[in-house]
């Protein structure tokens, strides 16, 4: 194995370098991973923008990262080199008040520095994280595994049942694949987005209808669209305070709406908390995920469920990442995938 590797650091706002630095560390309990892609989250390009601070510079970002196991630890068994993997980078310890009651997402133990790896050439995991990736299920494909074990658990808290009216408010890669779950429980899928290209995917990817809210009127046509009575279920998949605000106006009696995103920088909501009590929403929020949405997601990429391909709108090497982190900025395109080195 080499001593050093390339990685992407982030150096402070807009300012990310792609530099020679150490091997992760390796030990008897872990395996190396040759990292082949690695997906731009929202989240990475939070921290390149700024509106998530960091006093810790320089910074490795992602997390939405897959590869090929190089080297195994001696405690190790039941994976070997060669094999493709996709490692969950939660790390929960199953013991802490949260874990007892199964809401892993917040353990209060979290085993950080047990899995590592991201925007770089070599990664590290521990065997409990490990995900084999299904030979009919490409690198790019395999990157969607965490971002869509996200939506999974955010998509449970809606209870859609077949029949259901779902308005998917937001259309980028999250959006796209909360339209195919959505329809996948049995839902009729209404897609609202600002941009009418997204909204040409979402149809594409199964959504019934479409609204372009840069239009305007975009409660009346949900209402219109259900018989004047709203949507049974709405997930609200950017972080907008405008759009949460819509969506309350937008749900019927009893309806449920989800706020997956998170909203930075950090805003208030302007609502009438009556739109709440007098139709009797539930309201709920979803952050990351467990371990079994984790293992979930990658078998609804692997049974062709959830459709993440044409979700792709580029693909490129680790040496123009801050093109893609600004191309997401931007929005331009869709789904940003960084390329690891020479590989296929």
């Amino acid at each position: 194995m080499p001593d050093k590797m390339k990685a992407a650091l982030l150096y402070g706002m807009n300012d990310v370098r792609v530099e020679e630095t150490d091997m992760p560390p390796m030990d008897e309990s872990k395996v190396l991973i040759n990292i082949k892609y690695c997906g731009v989250c929202p989240s990475d390009v939070r921290w390149y923008t700024g509106e998530r601070a960091t006093s810790s510079y320089p910074r490795r970002l992602g997390h939405e990262w897959v590869g090929e196991i190089v080297e195994i630890g001696a405690e190790i068994e039941g994976v070997k080199a060669g094999d493709r993997v996709a490692p969950d980078w939660r790390v929960v310890c199953g013991k802490c008040h949260y874990c007892r009651r199964g809401i892993f997402n917040y353990c209060e133990d979290f085993g950080y520095g047990k899995v590592s790896g991201g925007f770089c050439e070599y990664g590290t995991a521990i065997l409990p994280n490990l995900r084999i990736i299904p030979d009919n299920v490409s690198y790019p494909e395999a990157t969607f595994t965490e971002p869509l074990a996200c939506c999974l658990n955010g998509i449970n808290k809606n209870n859609i049942k077949i029949g259901d009216d779902v308005v998917i408010v937001g259309t980028g890669p999250i959006g796209l694949m909360h339209v195919q779950l959505a329809k996948h429980l049995g839902g009729r899928v209404i897609a609202c987005d600002l941009v009418e290209e997204r909204l040409e995917m979402a149809k594409q990817l199964g959504a019934d209808d479409m609204i372009c809210s840069a239009k305007g009127e975009a409660i009346e046509k949900v209402k219109e669209l259900t018989d004047g009575r709203g949507a049974n279920s709405i997930v609200v998949a950017v972080g907008a305070p405008d759009a949460a605000e819509m969506a309350l106006q937008m749900a019927g009696i009893c309806g449920t709406v989800n706020l997956f995103a998170g909203t930075y920088p950090p805003a208030k909501l302007d609502l009438d908390p009556n739109l709440i009590h007098y139709k009797q929403l539930l309201v709920t929020g979803s952050h990351d995920f467990t371990p079994h949405d984790f293992t979930s997601a990658l078998k609804l990429i692997e049974y062709g469920i959830v459709k993440v391909k044409p979700i792709i709108s580029h693909i490129l090497p680790l040496e123009r990442i801050k093109e893609g982190f600004d191309t997401v900025v931007e929005k331009k395109g869709l789904k940003v995938v960084i390329k690891i080195g020479d590989n296929t």
